[in-house]
């Protein structure tokens, strides 16, 4: 107990003894036996014992009071229930006080040979008793409940308690705000804080009640509805600490949003929002170094392709703070990219946003474009990324993902594109699947390029990503989905791991290496340890305020054809990560040198045998690329 609770408790002890001493002595003058003269001298036949019994009762009833838990309640929001208690022990302590006089009004062996006897008053005298002490303890203690009804407003419903962590500037703004808007449904019940200099400070009336470490029982204690985390500058680590031990308590939790949200416009400072993916994901976010992002990027034309996806519409919303001059916006959905165009035509009026609905795989389309365009830049993040889809079509995957890659990478250096940045995955390391082949197949190709290539004018760099959260498809939105549907969640299998980024990590990273590249690099973003799927799975089901197993079922549906139960990062043994100049990148360096003159005839044996059906061939040139390739799983032909 500190301080403050030590005051606040021998405050109303005090307060207790004073009404029940101040009820029993008013109650014998109502009942007309006892009185005052003139003089002040009293007269009553019970005027020598008042001592005994007003140290009987108040011993008595102060007992009962602290028995009943009438000293460790909150009584700023007492209830019906807390009325209940106060009636119950004001109601027992007369009960046991009328059975202890009763006693005492008997004959009591004492001091030596003789007797003692405690008159006995009048019965009325304790149903007087009762009803004053039992009108004055709920008037003292309902009063504080009161008060803070006239503070925050009378609303018509009962206000949500909110605890609020985090007593600094925007703890500050948000009771201020709770407080001004005698109308919201909330009402700040006190903050937690691990600063001790706060500790028991009190912010616009509102207490600084504990450490963030008593966030359980303080939640209890006050029967809080509501946590908001107030720490804009808190780690993810903390924050997602905080988030589920707040879940875990079965109330909702909500949060300011982080200093780099609002520092890249996604928000304002005091914007409350709920605890989302992002959060619980625990990774620091990454904030690109402006200066060098400038000086490249304004009054540039760039152009994206893949635009209406969501790692392709996520670089265009990052691009447009660095003023370009033109974006060059290409997509073969035609409604994807309708709604990325308006979107970034609402924000930015000054800059010139050009929609393309186009195939990546015809030519003379692409030709076309470049010529008009003639864009600085290429940021190339459009792919068929479905792993089981594409198992089903891998022409298509090799089509799109390759052809596609091949096709603008050497219009690139045809138009003398200054930078050229390719969007891979780390399915493309050591693939078992059409979509990951396709893709390190595109890699290849971008790496032969630059060897051919080199001390032209074209850099190619290439950015290899894990899985991007929320992107369409992902395993986050269908978790959610079937979350929101009442579950089952469907796991591939319990051992399952990915490395898991965000899409403003993803775009952030292609953006910062496209900055920082030389010319045939692949980067690789610190991904940190891959995460547990299962447990990416139960976090979002408590994220919804349930529970794993008990609210939502889990189920392990088993890997798909192509899946592995854990990606890489690298080719080991073939590459190895060494570091660059921004701290968030790594470099997948090669190892080994590669026979380019090996990877670039089969590459062009591989782009003919798809165009021609030749699936024997073609499986032997994969081979070339992909030792382990594997045709009969795949394509389920027969070679």
């Amino acid at each position: 107990m500190n301080k403050i609770s030590v005051l606040k408790f021998i405050r109303f002890i005090f307060l207790d003894a004073v009404i029940v001493f101040s009820s029993f002595v008013i109650s014998f003058f109502l009942r007309g036996v006892l009185a005052f003269s003139a003089s002040g001298a009293v007269f009553s036949q019970y005027a020598d014992y008042i001592g005994i019994y007003v140290a009987v009762i108040i011993v008595i009833k102060l007992v009962l009071f602290a028995v009943f838990g009438m000293y460790r309640r909150v009584w700023k929001y007492a209830s019906i229930k807390d009325m209940v208690a106060i009636v119950e022990a004001v109601a027992l302590s007369t009960i046991l006080m009328g059975v202890i006089f009763y006693v005492l009004s008997q004959p009591v062996p004492w001091i030596g040979d003789s007797t003692f006897k405690l008159p006995y008053f009048p019965r009325s005298i304790l149903i007087i008793d009762f009803l004053i002490t039992l009108l004055l303890i709920i008037i003292s203690r309902f009063s504080e409940r009161a008060l803070n009804e006239l503070r925050f407003g009378k609303p018509g419903l009962r206000k949500k308690r909110v605890l609020i962590i985090g007593a600094g500037d925007a703890g500050e703004t948000i009771v201020r705000e709770m407080i001004r808007q005698k109308n919201s449904e909330y009402m700040p019940a006190g903050f937690l804080d691990d600063d001790p200099a706060k500790l028991n400070h009190r912010i616009h009336g509102i207490k600084v009640l504990a450490p963030v470490s008593q966030l359980k029982n303080v939640v209890q204690k006050l029967s809080i509805d509501e946590v908001i985390i107030a720490m804009p500058s808190v780690s993810s680590k903390l924050r997602k600490e905080i988030a589920f031990r707040v879940k875990e308590l079965g109330i909702f939790c909500k949060t300011l949003p982080s200093l780099y949200e609002v520092i890249d416009g996604k928000a304002y400072l005091y914007q409350v929002r709920e605890v989302n993916i992002d959060d619980i994901l625990g990774r620091e976010p990454i904030h690109i170094q402006t200066p060098e992002v400038i000086s490249e990027i304004k009054d540039k034309v760039i152009l994206i392709t893949g635009a209406g996806g969501s790692i392709g519409s996520e670089i265009c919303r990052q691009l447009l703070r660095f003023q370009p001059a033109e974006l060059i916006l290409l997509d073969h959905s035609e409604n994807n990219l309708f709604i990325i165009e308006n979107e970034l035509k609402t924000k930015s009026e000054s800059i010139n946003i050009v929609p393309i609905v186009a195939s990546i795989q015809v030519k003379e389309v692409i030709k076309d474009v470049f010529a008009k365009y003639k864009p600085a830049i290429i940021f190339h993040s459009a792919a068929y990324k479905h792993v089981p889809l594409m198992q089903l079509n891998p022409e298509a995957a090799i089509e799109n993902n390759f052809i596609g890659t091949k096709i603008l990478s050497k219009l690139s250096i045809d138009f003398g594109i200054k930078r050229f940045v390719l969007f891979s995955t780390d399915k493309a390391v050591k693939p078992r699947n059409v979509m990951g082949i396709s893709k390190l197949l595109a890699e290849r190709y971008i790496q032969v390029l630059t060897k051919k290539n080199k001390g032209r004018n074209t850099k190619f760099m290439i950015v290899r990503f894990g899985n991007v959260l929320e992107s369409n498809g992902s395993v986050v939105n269908i978790f959610k989905e079937q979350i929101r549907s009442g579950g089952p969640v469907r796991v591939t299998h319990p051992k399952m791991e990915r490395y898991l980024m965000t899409i403003q990590e993803a775009a952030q990273l292609a953006i910062q290496a496209c900055m920082i590249g030389k010319g045939g690099e692949i980067f690789v973003l610190n991904m940190g340890l891959p995460i547990s799927i299962l447990e990416l799975a139960k976090n979002m089901i408590m994220l919804f305020g349930m529970k794993p197993e008990s609210d939502i079922d889990i189920i392990y549906t088993g890997p798909r054809e192509g899946e592995k139960l854990s990606e890489e990062l690298i080719r080991e043994g073939e590459e190895e990560l060494v570091g660059s100049e921004f701290k968030h990148i790594f470099e997948a360096r090669q190892k080994i040198e590669l026979n380019y003159e090996d990877l670039e005839n089969a590459l062009f044996c591989i782009e003919k045998e798809i165009q021609l059906n030749d699936y024997d061939n073609l499986f032997k040139d994969l081979r070339r690329v992909v030792p382990d390739f594997d045709g009969k799983v795949i394509w389920n032909r027969s070679q």
